[in-house]
């Protein structure tokens, strides 16, 4: 059961993939002069690692799309609760790069496919309790708290940036991006691993603990809901055919 979340995230990998090959074997066939234009790149920045694929519609637009990948671990302190958590960047674009000016310079607008997420394990207080919707509790009695953190799965981005891989010239460039991904409010679910023998237990005691962590992730939603908007820089280096 624990690998099913996993596997979901490989076959929308591997749908998008096949997605991203049709269109680029459309734009090839299509009637456009255009047409055969395309590059590839990897790139970083605070979406992550990965690759992305360039295709060249009309003499001012492009299709981009692309996988990132990244996971890095810290200790974060949210409501008054020390974790020790782990951010998981997955997400996939489908984005259009317009050039106004016929040039390097590109507005950008898309889709992103967001299974971003955090996920913490609370790290024993020096209190000895925890502070759950503003009731301590004493975290022996509770045990380990674990939270997840994501967003919305579907969502926008806006941006703008210099570079474009499949203009005519060199076939090595560098691009550079920068944009908002409007991923909505966090949606916060917190559990806890309640150790045998405790009073919580009890299914009452249980049901008023469930009470506690709810309105524990509603003030976690409110201390988060300034990244409502996620920031995007990067940097990439394509290879033009």
């Amino acid at each position: 059961m624990h690998q099913q979340p996993e596997l979901n995230a490989q076959v929308r990998s591997t749908t998008f993939a096949a997605i991203l090959a049709g269109l680029t074997l459309l734009a090839a066939l299509g009637p456009s002069p255009a047409r055969a234009q395309v590059a590839v790149a990897a790139k970083a920045g605070t979406l992550g690692a990965g690759v992305e694929l360039h295709v060249r519609l009309l003499s001012q637009l492009n299709l981009r799309a692309g996988l990132n990948r990244y996971s890095y671990s810290d200790r974060r302190k949210e409501s008054d609760i020390e974790y020790d958590a782990e951010a998981r960047l997955r997400n996939e674009t489908l984005l259009l790069d317009w050039f106004p000016l016929s040039g390097g310079f590109h507005l950008t607008a898309g889709a992103l496919r967001n299974d971003n997420e955090a996920n913490g394990k609370s790290l024993s207080p020096p209190s000895g309790f925890y502070n759950l919707g503003g009731v301590p509790v004493p975290a022996s009695q509770v045990g380990t708290l674990r939270a997840k953190v994501d967003f919305d799965q579907n969502v926008p981005y806006a941006g703008l940036g210099w570079g474009n891989p499949v203009r005519e010239g060199r076939r090595l460039s560098f691009y550079f991006d920068a944009g908002v991904v409007f991923q909505g409010k966090p949606h916060v679910r917190l559990a806890a691993d309640i150790p045998p023998g405790s009073p919580l237990n009890d299914p009452v005691a249980r049901q008023a603990l469930e009470i506690l962590l709810r309105a524990e992730a509603r003030d976690i939603e409110d201390d988060l809901e300034k990244y409502d908007q996620y920031p995007v820089v990067s940097l990439g280096l394509a290879y033009r055919f």
